[in-house]
């Protein structure tokens, strides 16, 4: 009986990680393709199939994969400073209440902010690779801040109190509270905010033209009109999107898998 539980439990995960995704894949393909074949106008809107053929030969170009391993080294790099730096002024915000009320009106005014406006504003006086890098970070920050924030503040105050009055090293409060606690949202928003970044930085390489990069091949098959090679490229965008979440959820389920 257990292990008719079990198996009807795989067999929900199944569907809903696999099925689903495919079900609305091929619904966007399906809708794709009918509108190409309303249209007819090939040089406007190739269908999926011509589009998909580009994409996999995309991939047999050494200089694709240089220019793939380029944008995703900078969207880690990106990731990786917003995610830490986040972290740590969040628990100082936690720590210290007039910390984090500083830090709010800044973090506000980050997320508020026009993503277009802010890689113009930073392209004037900027390096294209290095404001790639920043503005994928003031659009990143902000929102692992304010995520990271609320799940400090929001851990339990009796498992807290009880570590207290039992004088539980602070060391052990972080490993052993804290953060079982705040573990699944540094996943989940991390996850989100990384599909994110990468989407900002390919925005800022188009706008800066920035050589051997995803952007920069975007913006040469929209100047020379190659419709289907910017459909190829921008399914590029989405395929690695995916698997930086892929990843992050991979990680997520092995930590979860060892407590």
């Amino acid at each position: 009986m257990q292990k008719l539980k079990i198996d009807k439990a795989a067999a929900k995960r199944v569907v809903a990680n696999i099925f689903y995704p495919l079900l609305a894949l091929a619904i966007v393909l399906s809708v794709w393709a009918i509108w190409a074949a309303v249209k007819d106008m090939p040089y406007l809107l190739p269908s999926p199939k011509a589009a998909l053929a580009e994409f996999f030969t995309l991939g047999g170009s050494g200089e694709f994969w240089l220019s793939v391993l380029s944008t995703l080294g900078r969207t880690l790099l990106c990731f990786v400073i917003s995610f830490v730096l986040a972290l740590a002024l969040a628990a100082l915000g936690g720590l210290f209440k007039p910390f984090d009320r500083v830090m709010s009106p800044i973090v506000s005014v980050l997320r508020s902010a026009p993503t277009v406006a802010v890689i113009l504003i930073i392209y004037a006086f900027s390096d294209k690779k290095v404001m790639t890098v920043v503005v994928g970070f003031l659009i990143s920050f902000p929102i692992l801040y304010s995520a990271f924030y609320s799940a400090i503040t929001g851990v339990d105050k009796d498992l807290i109190a009880m570590a207290k009055a039992f004088e539980v090293r602070k060391r052990d409060k972080i490993t052993m509270i804290y953060l079982p606690s705040i573990a699944p949202t540094l996943f989940d928003t991390g996850r989100a905010t990384l599909s994110l970044t990468l989407k900002v930085v390919v925005s800022g390489e188009i706008i800066t033209n920035l050589a051997g990069s995803i952007g920069h091949s975007i913006q040469i098959s929209y100047a020379s009109f190659e419709i289907e090679r910017l459909l190829a490229w921008t399914l590029v965008a989405i395929v690695f999107s995916f698997v930086l979440e892929g990843i992050v959820s991979i990680l997520k389920k092995v930590w979860e898998a060892t407590r």
